[in-house]
């Protein structure tokens, strides 16, 4: 507030000079008379309207000066309120950045206790790989020869399929000698044994069997039936002339009666021995069905070939050459060619022996999962993980 009273100091001064000329110039007055009074009421008057002017003039620059002043501290004071709440702004942001910074740093600090974690537990699987790693050909190798030899019983019992189950009982042999461990001498004596007695069941040509079935049903339908085997002669062979003799009337009357008949209705003889039985006669239908069942029977036989179904395959060609006997033509060559092929074909045998068990597959799974067994108890213990330590 001294600052208000400053500028006035000028105009303090300026009266005190104007006083001092004033009592100067008093004794002059008296001596001049009332002249000189008026003059020095006019000065008087003049310098109490200078300093007046002066003062008001004084006054007014000093309030101007005060509004200033006034204005530049407030905006003194709103800069320092502006400053202080940056101030607090920037103590927010930099506690903000600072808890940000804390988290971040207990999450690297766990990210870096779950990594920890996990390459020890990638170092306890290296280990337990190293470890597995030492008997890893012969327990591999070990399993294919077990797993070939289940698949050896399945194509034999199952499938009946004997080339294949002989050649995956040679492989299985054969990963076995690749592991030159002599305590598995026994397993491989067993598979040996295991080839030798499927080897010694005879080798039937299924495939030929049915194909020979199959070119037999299309033989069928160009087989000769015996329905054609008549003579065109009429069985009545006397004579049907009628004679001019009265007395033969009831011979006439009679042959005039056959030679009637005989437009309608012709009977022919068949050429049969007198001793055979002889078949009826069939219609064009019967003979169509006739042929589609001695196809569908030897389709039948051929079905039966690749299941081994033995008694349905001989029942099925048993009723074929019953069948073509006695419906067609057992004399003409295309019959007696089915016929004979139809015999060579029913002396063929469609079943076979098969063994009961395999000596290698029981013995080779025994060994199998006692290796693996024992593998599993050499492996080594887990190392404890980085955070159960935290923990403890």
């Amino acid at each position: 507030m001294t600052d208000s009273t400053t500028p006035s100091a000028p105009v303090e001064q300026k009266k005190a000079s104007a006083e001092k000329k004033i009592e100067t110039t008093a004794p002059k007055i008296k001596q001049g008379g009332r002249s000189g009074m008026a003059l020095g009421a006019i000065a008087i008057v003049l310098v109490i309207a200078l300093g007046g002017g002066m003062y008001y003039h004084g006054h007014q620059q000093a309030a101007s000066q005060q509004a200033i002043i006034q204005k530049l501290q407030s905006q003194i004071d709103e800069l320092k309120t502006g400053q202080s709440q940056e101030k607090d702004r920037f103590a927010t942001s930099v506690n903000q950045q600072s808890e940000l910074l804390k988290s971040a740093e207990q999450k690297m600090a766990e990210q870096s206790d779950v990594l920890k974690a996990q390459e020890s537990r990638l170092q306890e699987l290296q280990t337990k790989i190293t470890a597995i790693s030492n008997s890893d050909t012969k327990i591999w190798r070990l399993s294919e020869a077990d797993y070939l030899v289940k698949l050896a019983a399945r194509k034999l019992w199952n499938e009946q399929d004997i080339p294949t189950a002989e050649s995956l009982l040679k492989s299985a042999d054969d990963s076995l000698a690749e592991l030159r461990d002599p305590s598995l001498n026994e397993v491989r004596q067993a598979i040996i044994q295991d080839i030798s007695a499927i080897s010694t069941i005879s080798q039937i040509d299924f495939d030929g069997i049915a194909l020979k079935l199959n070119e037999l049903s299309d033989q069928v339908m160009n087989l000769p039936s015996a329905s054609t085997d008549w003579d065109n002669t009429p069985m009545d062979k006397e004579s049907t002339e009628v004679s001019g003799e009265l007395k033969d009337w009831r011979q006439n009357l009679e042959k005039s009666w056959h030679n009637f008949m005989s437009e309608f209705i012709t009977i022919r003889s068949r050429d049969v021995p007198e001793n055979e039985l002889t078949s009826p006669l069939l219609t064009p239908d019967q003979d169509t069905y006739l042929r589609e069942n001695l196809r569908l029977k030897l389709l039948i036989a051929a079905r039966a070939v690749s299941r081994h179904q033995g008694d349905i395959y001989k029942q099925s060609l048993e009723s074929v050459s019953t069948w073509v006997r006695a419906y067609f033509d057992p004399d003409h060559s295309s019959t007696k060619a089915f016929l004979e092929q139809l015999d060579d074909l029913s002396q063929e045998s469609i079943s076979f022996d098969l063994p009961k068990e395999l000596k290698s597959l029981e013995l080779l799974n025994k060994v199998t999962q006692s290796r693996m067994r024992n593998m599993v108890i050499q492996e080594p213990a887990p190392a404890p993980s980085a955070t159960s330590n935290k923990e403890g």
